[in-house]
């Protein structure tokens, strides 16, 4: 019986997934430990899995707890949900670099924003990382990222896998949120369309768009549509700029990349579109499927609220069963160990694009992206790597480095944005131990 630890149990996208693949699709007999910041939502989600496991037949043990340290003893496996947006550190990052005049650089991703969103995200990753490390050092750990979370995928992948050595993927809806953010662009039936993304977490391009009813390419069209369209001037500079249509359910792309005159402002705190009441409509749900089970009128229709609710590509369960030799599964959008798939990019560090998983582990599939793209993801990929070694040993050496080349830093003298950043973190030393 395998034992899995899933952190951020109630996770509103990635939650139900999790659940219907280990008890309804799956049946996997399973100690599993549910984990959340919330007690109540940790309780209920071990209840809901509860009432499937028992309604299908699954051997499964429930245990549910808000403390990760205490779940992560011989796990065979880690999944990550966890939501990394800190509001109070968000808005202290705004204070102080609009208080200089660099309010461009509030942002998520890149620049002096994304340094510090990076190192308190990677600040918990490490920590996981080192006990998973000392307590359960052959368990699987799977990143989940849907470009909401605040989570720096490729970073905490190099993070944990590089520098803890715990094997490591990341799996996003990059994809899934393309897929729908242009088929309703285009006007087109989702079911028709086929689309293929790579590159970089959070950086990644559209490599193929095909309308399969007609069986025509929709890059052109869509490009075209978007060099006319003022509302898509950003994506218009980005097609101009390096041949490609900008992944996501939005454009981010400009978050890594140095201002233009059509960058925002500054980064505008995502929303997840989950609000108050969908989480106590899921509480609610999960209370119904306790009591009624999935069967009779009032669970079932509960659990098909839930399963809706989720993400449909992000099967993280699916990628621990191939590779522990149950099967093999494709994956739209899957962060991994560059392996020539991606060519421009050095081999070993993380990139995202379609891959195939098995036993021997996660195999990508070859892209091609436009010339015009190779060196930006090359030296954002030696950023990411830079950053996740600064997050994981503390070293002030590393974080110039990555301040140096990150690309959403050209312009700014390096000298300031040390300084800056320095009085950043001194305001937030609790949540960056390792530099302090």
């Amino acid at each position: 019986m395998k034992k899995i630890v899933v952190a951020g149990a109630g996770a509103y996208h990635f939650a139900p997934a999790i659940f219907e693949d280990l008890f309804v699709r799956y049946r996997m007999p399973v100690e599993i430990w549910m984990v959340d910041a919330e007690l109540d939502m940790a309780e209920l989600s071990a209840r809901g899995a509860q009432a499937l496991a028992k309604c299908f037949g699954v051997e499964a043990r429930f245990y549910y707890t808000t403390q990760l340290h205490k779940a992560v003893f011989s796990a065979d496996a880690v999944i990550l949900c966890s939501d990394f947006l800190d509001e109070a550190a968000w808005k202290k990052d705004f204070e102080a670099l609009d208080a200089v005049g660099l309010g461009k650089q509030v942002r998520l991703r890149g620049g002096i924003g994304g340094a510090m969103q990076t190192l308190r995200a990677l600040d918990f990753i490490a920590d996981l990382a080192q006990q998973m490390a000392q307590e359960c050092p052959d368990a699987l750990l799977i990143l989940c990222g849907n470009g909401h979370s605040g989570l720096p995928l490729a970073r905490a992948c190099e993070c944990a896998q590089r520098f803890f050595g715990v094997r490591t993927l990341g799996v996003s809806a990059t994809a899934e949120q393309t897929k729908r953010r242009l088929a309703l662009y285009l006007g087109l039936a989702e079911d028709n369309v086929r689309i293929t993304c790579a590159g970089l977490p959070d950086f990644a391009w559209v490599t193929q768009l095909r309308d399969t009813a007609r069986g025509v390419d929709l890059i052109p069209r869509c490009m075209e549509e978007m060099k006319r369209d003022s509302r898509e001037e950003l994506s218009a500079q980005y097609i101009d700029w390096y041949g490609a249509i900008p992944a996501g359910d939005r454009v981010t792309q400009d978050e890594f990349l140095a201002d233009t005159d059509l960058s925002p402002r500054r980064t505008v705190l995502p929303s997840s579109g989950v609000g108050l009441a969908d989480y106590e409509l899921r509480k609610r749900n999960l209370a119904l499927l306790t009591v009624h089970g999935p069967m009779r009128p009032e669970g079932l229709k509960a659990w098909d609220q839930i399963r809706r609710s989720g993400l449909v590509s992000v099967r993280p369960v699916e990628i621990l069963r191939a590779l522990w030799g149950e099967g093999e599964c494709r994956v739209q959008s899957l962060a991994m160990p560059c392996d020539g798939a991606l060519a421009c990019v050095t081999e070993g560090r993380f990139v995202e694009g379609p891959a195939q998983v098995d036993a021997s582990g996660a195999q990508g599939y070859a892209v091609e992206v436009p010339v015009e793209l190779e060196d930006v993801l090359e030296q954002l990929s030696l950023c990411n790597l830079l950053y996740a070694e600064a997050g994981a040993t503390g070293s002030r050496n590393a974080l110039r480095e990555a301040l140096e080349c990150d690309p959403a830093l050209a312009g700014v003298d390096l000298l300031y944005t040390e300084g800056v950043l320095s009085d950043m973190m001194e305001g937030q030393r609790d949540r960056l131990k390792r530099f302090f």
